[in-house]
């Protein structure tokens, strides 16, 4: 009975261990571990285990423009979005002001050399029943540093 324990011990062991080595040197490739859906809709709302060795800064970077959003600065998000007409840019900040960030979780992340597109799922106040929708960012790495590109929603 000793033997079998030390046995199990020794391969879970083993397997924390190789598991570990394996996300700390995939770290900058991939930082999403795994993604599952809980329903079968449409569009899915994935909820995606990241790799904890990944480079976070990104996802503060998106995160630091919802915390703007979310606290009333709808002005945040003018320089990155990619609508060229002034009515486009209204539609955001108009949606923005008037179905405010109330929380959100990250549903994906997909990374490549020096570009990161990472999409939350942000539920609103005062939209249609706290029904959730996503909000995604383009990041880019320019001089070792990550920049933000990109912002747009779903309303």
């Amino acid at each position: 009975m000793k033997r079998i324990f030390i046995a199990i011990l020794l391969f879970v062991s083993t397997f924390i261990v190789a598991s570990t080595t394996f996300y700390y040197v995939k770290r900058d490739s991939k930082p999403v571990i795994l993604c599952t859906s809980f329903d079968d809709s449409i569009r899915p709302r994935d909820y995606c285990l990241m790799n904890p060795f990944r480079d976070n800064q990104p996802e503060i970077l998106a995160e630091e423009i919802l915390i703007q959003l979310k606290n009333g600065n709808p002005n945040s998000i003018h320089p990155y979005l990619s609508e060229s007409s002034e009515d486009g840019i209204n539609h955001f900040v108009e949606n923005e002001t008037k179905y405010r960030v109330e929380n959100w979780r990250i549903g994906n992340r997909k990374d490549s050399i020096d570009k990161s597109f990472i999409m939350y799922w942000v539920s609103r106040k005062d939209y249609f029943d706290g029904h959730i929708e996503n909000v995604s960012f383009s990041l880019a790495k320019e001089g070792g540093n990550w920049k933000l590109k990109q912002f747009n929603a779903v309303y």
